[in-house]
């Protein structure tokens, strides 16, 4: 990492949705990552990231529905 490059989040997530459109399905897939603070859980980290995921990406926001979801320690 160089000095200009901002720390990593402790975890990496991804997250892949589905939206119905008047053709079929638009997909979308989201990651990133993040450093969450103690005690929070898996569906904590859920809701928060998919709320963040549409406020940052208004299609999603009224008919999106999840279909992968996962979170992990972002060490290797």
């Amino acid at each position: 990492m160089t000095a200009s490059e901002a720390p990593q989040g402790t975890h990496f997530w991804f997250m892949s949705l589905l939206v119905p459109t008047s053709s079929g399905f638009q997909m979308y897939r989201r990651s990133g990552h993040f450093s969450p603070t103690p005690g929070t859980t898996r569906v904590d980290a859920f809701e928060l990231l998919l709320a963040t995921v549409k406020e940052q990406s208004p299609e999603l926001r009224d008919n999106a529905v999840v279909i992968s979801f996962d979170v992990q320690p972002n060490q290797i």
